[in-house]
Formats: C-alpha cells, sequence, structure tokens
C-alpha cells in the first residue's frame, strides 16, 4: 500500500482504538442513556460515527473507481497528509455543527448493535481504500458539505479527525454517566 494510504489508515485505526476504549468505560447498562435532553447517548454518537464513515467510504470508493476507469497516474508524492485539513477545524468541539439528517442517528441501535455498525463501516473505509491504491488521491476531488472540496487523503484523514472529535465527546458521556472503570 502507498505510504499516504497506510499513514492515513494508521492515524484513522489509532483514533478508533482511543474511541473503543472510552465506548469500554461507559456501563453497559447506561450505554443508550442520553446524559443530557438534547445530548446523543453513546450508542447513537457511534451510530452517527458509523453513517458518516459509510458515506465517506463510498465517495472514496465511487470517486476512485471513476478516476482509474479515467485512466489517472500512480501517486508519485510520498509526503504526509497528517497535516493536510489543519486550518478546517475539524476536531474543534467549541465550533457547534449540527448533523445533516442523512448521518444524524435514528437511535434504536443497543451497545452492540453501535460497536457492530462502527466495526462494518471500518471495513468499508479499508474496503474502499485498498480498492484506491496506486491512484494519485491528490488529483481526485469531492465536495465535502461543511469543508468544501477535498481530495480523497483529505475524506480519509477526515474520517479519523471526525472521530477525534467525537472522541472528546465520548469521553464526556462517559464522565457524565460514571465510568464503568475504577
Amino acid at each position: 500500500m502507498h505510504h499516504r494510504l497506510t499513514e492515513l489508515a494508521e492515524y484513522a485505526d489509532a483514533t478508533r482504538a482511543e474511541l473503543l476504549d472510552a465506548a469500554a468505560t461507559i456501563p453497559a447498562d447506561r450505554f443508550t442513556e442520553r446524559p443530557a435532553p438534547g445530548r446523543w447517548s453513546a450508542a447513537e454518537l457511534l451510530e452517527h460515527l458509523s453513517r458518516v464513515e459509510s458515506g465517506c467510504a463510498r465517495v472514496i470508493a465511487k470517486r476512485a473507481a471513476g478516476a482509474r476507469e479515467a485512466g489517472i497516474g500512480a501517486e508519485r508524492n510520498d509526503s504526509s497528509m497528517l497535516g493536510a485539513l489543519d486550518g478546517r477545524r475539524v476536531t474543534d468541539r467549541s465550533r457547534k455543527l449540527t448533523a445533516p439528517e442523512i448521518v444524524a442517528p435514528a437511535g434504536g441501535f443497543t451497545r452492540q448493535g453501535a460497536l457492530d455498525a462502527i466495526t462494518a463501516s471500518r471495513a468499508e473505509l479499508r474496503r474502499a481504500i485498498a480498492d484506491a491504491d496506486g491512484l494519485a488521491l491528490g488529483e481526485v476531488h469531492h465536495t465535502h458539505v461543511v469543508l468544501g472540496e477535498l481530495d480523497l487523503y483529505q475524506w480519509i484523514l477526515f474520517v479519523a479527525q471526525h472521530e477525534q472529535r467525537h472522541l472528546l465527546q465520548l469521553r464526556e458521556i462517559a464522565e457524565q454517566l460514571g465510568s464503568a472503570r475504577p
């Protein structure tokens, strides 16, 4: 796999590991409980993350397939992409955002259902990344509803940074509901 994709996948996986660790601190019997009116439960938060990740995986897969059909060349740049969204404030929770309906949680997930959903969405993202390998993804763009035009590397980075944003929220939920760990 190309260095850029490996770097982004490892970053996303490290963020996911932190997210799962935070989720494990929430008492199982309180996982679907909202910590306050108008706030998401841990299950709803994970449902949202799975919807966003699945959507991003579909964008990456579709755009990469189109680029491959169009004959886009191989990636020649090996520089890091980890700072590619600097200035976009993806992880800044002081900026309140409302999730679009398509990625807002519908509710009804159990703890296990929410964990299964983020496992499935990560598998979709991994497939999309693997299928895009070998292409100059910095030349393939798609417009994000909030962030504007992003290349496909930035879409992968967005998944991880969006998850980091919500990792902080999940830790807040754990604190508000009482951590299951001593």
